[in-house]
């Protein structure tokens, strides 16, 4: 078995005073047009650092692009190219320029954008957790009080980085080290790889639309997904990693599953190459991939494969409802409606109500459907009912994701809980807010989240509940906070619109539930997941559910963006909305642009009937 040589290169915190020392008198030339762009002496920030410039972001990124790019040009004179590249966060611009896909003086200019981007970023923090894997890590965070915390690197089994609000990261420390693991501040003003840096993501891709990107002539690993870039069209990656975790453990183990590697480590410092030693010795356990001895796009005979998406079946929670949802599959379709009769029958003993009846009452067509004993229930049952009819076709999904209530749903079909489990669950979760948290309200916007965190003074009072896609989140507070926000938003010719919600889910409001809730649920029978199972909650996997999770799932905020974009990192999907308003297809549908597959199956508007038969022949093709 041949070895495969790999080029990596360090990200920020690698830079120390007097790197590149070797490197500045051999390649004058381009350390003449570095300067020219960044319109200082890059020499005297690396050697001299008389202004204590070098651990400043916007600075720190330009000097390790071009000390790291240096330093390839001096291993190409001793050898050929490496076949495979990778870069850790910042590094990763270091191994597009090695693989060709920009110019050395392309590649000073985007990283000095970035850096100023980050640079302003709003303020936040990060931490090393050594000694606990990713899984535990997500668990404890899970688990915790803390919702503004996102994993940012995992750097190998026992090497973990969380990045996030900064009094979050400043209070988070026991949580961890009660854990057994070891708990070190990085010396970083933002929280890099996570949700806060949205904004400077969308700066970004704004940029990168006005360069030229060449093919690529080598493999490149991709932070966002472990996995090699597309020879074109690749840009989305380069952009994406600003948010989105790194997955160095994974992409060097999958390296590894194909057998030897040797790794060189171009740039200042070793850090790489220490934790290649670690993950050597304990590579990730990799489920869906046999190791092939060489990866199938590098066998000269092979054809090229395109990839069959995933189907994901989505599940929405509450704002999409309204009385009569499912009523023309309720009289038509044999399926659905034995699923919603099942459904209707559990739920009867708990509320001593007919939920059929009054979901398919006329009377009450043009009212909200905000009764949670009603609209919790019924939510539930169109998405369980939807799945159920589409089985009977032989439609099932192969990853299912679920967003707040929608959670429910998707762990129902994953086989993690039993329907009689989600129901109860469900009608129990409905009285408990009923009784400690009635009132308040949920107001969607349309502007970047960033006009949230801007504006503390704007939004006093209300929390961030959710976000939907780059123009589009949600708050919640209470009636009298909502509407005075909305009358300010529209003097501002901000668009909102209140949700037909009678409770501030997803905010402080909730927190009274806490203690019956995560008691009421540790009684529930959870079972692992059969199906990849994406939570907006945690925006991606959740491979297990417990109290904790459900908590979070009614407390926490929903990403529902962040959770599209990890399904995706793992390979093409098609999105199916089962919710009975299709808001979650909408959401992908503004949020990306037509570059995401995603179909409603039903809508508020009619012709259901119509609408699935459509859906099921596009699913059959």
């Amino acid at each position: 078995m041949s070895m495969t040589s790999v080029w990596v290169f360090p990200g920020q915190g690698s830079q120390f005073k007097g790197m590149g020392a070797d490197l500045f008198e051999r390649y004058p030339q381009q350390v003449a047009q570095a300067d020219a762009i960044l319109g200082y002496s890059l020499r005297r920030l690396c050697l001299e650092d008389p202004d204590q410039q070098l651990g400043r972001t916007e600075f720190t990124q330009p000097a390790l692009f071009v000390v790291s790019a240096l330093a390839t040009l001096q291993r190409r004179e001793q050898e050929a190219a490496a076949p495979c590249v990778a870069g850790h966060s910042l590094g990763e611009f270091n191994a597009l320029f090695a693989a060709g896909a920009f110019d050395f003086a392309t590649g000073v200019a985007l990283v000095k954008k970035r850096g100023a981007l980050m640079a302003q970023a709003p303020r936040g923090a990060m931490a090393a957790i050594i000694g606990l894997g990713e899984e535990r890590v997500r668990a404890l965070l899970a688990g915790s009080e803390f919702t503004h915390i996102d994993i940012a690197n995992v750097n190998s089994g026992s090497q973990v980085v969380v990045s996030g609000a900064y009094d979050e990261i400043e209070r988070c420390e026991a949580l961890f080290t009660g854990a057994g693991a070891r708990y070190v501040r990085l010396r970083v003003s933002a929280a890099f790889h996570s949700r806060l840096m949205r904004d400077v993501e969308e700066a970004f891709a704004a940029h990168v639309a006005g360069v030229s990107l060449q093919p690529l002539q080598a493999e490149v690993i991709s932070n966002c997904t472990a996995r090699p870039y597309p020879k074109s069209d690749y840009a989305s990656l380069l952009i994406r990693q600003i948010t989105q975790p790194v997955r160095w453990y994974e992409s060097m183990s999958r390296l590894l599953a194909r057998g030897p590697v040797s790794v060189a480590e171009l740039g200042p410092g070793n850090v790489l190459t220490q934790l290649q030693v670690k993950i050597k010795q304990a590579p990730m356990v990799l489920q869906d991939d046999a190791p092939p001895d060489v990866p199938p796009h590098a066998r000269p005979d092979a054809a090229p494969q395109v990839a069959k998406p995933r189907t994901v079946f989505m599940y929405s929670g509450q704002g999409s409802q309204y009385h009569g949802m499912g009523r023309e599959l309720y009289e038509h379709d044999a399926a659905f409606r034995q699923a919603m009769d099942h459904c209707a029958a559990l739920v009867r003993p708990l509320t001593g109500r007919d939920m059929l009846a009054e979901l398919y009452d006329d009377t009450r067509r043009h009212q909200d459907l905000t009764d949670l004993m009603l609209s919790h229930p019924a939510l539930f049952s169109i998405g369980y009912a939807l799945t159920q009819m589409l089985a009977g076709r032989g439609l099932r999904p192969d990853a299912v994701l679920g967003y707040s209530l929608g959670e429910y749903v998707a762990a129902t079909v994953a086989g993690v809980l039993s329907l009689e489990d989600a129901i109860t669950s469900l009608v129990y979760q409905a009285g408990l807010v009923r009784e400690h948290a009635s009132g308040g309200g949920m107001l969607t916007i349309l502007a970047p989240v960033g006009h949230y965190e801007r504006h503390p003074e704007l939004y006093a009072g209300a929390a961030l509940a959710s976000l939907n896609f780059e123009q589009n989140f949600v708050v919640s507070g209470s009636a009298a906070v909502l509407a005075t926000l909305k009358q300010r938003l529209d003097g501002l010719s901000i668009v909102s619109m209140l949700l037909p919600v009678a409770h501030a889910f997803h905010s402080p409001a909730m927190e009274p539930l806490r203690p019956e809730l995560t008691q009421f649920m540790g009684r529930v029978n959870f079972r692992p997941p059969q199906l990849a199972l994406y939570s907006a909650t945690c925006g991606g996997l959740q491979p297990r559910w417990d109290a904790a999770h459900v908590w979070q799932v009614m407390r926490g905020p929903a990403d529902f963006r962040r959770c599209v974009d990890a399904a995706v990192a793992d390979g093409p999907c098609r999105f199916v909305d089962l919710g009975p308003s299709g808001t979650l297809a909408t959401f992908i549908k503004h949020g990306y642009a037509g570059r995401i597959a995603q179909a409603p199956a039903i809508n508020q508007f009619g012709r259901n009937l119509q609408s699935v038969s459509k859906l099921i022949a596009d699913l059959a093709a």
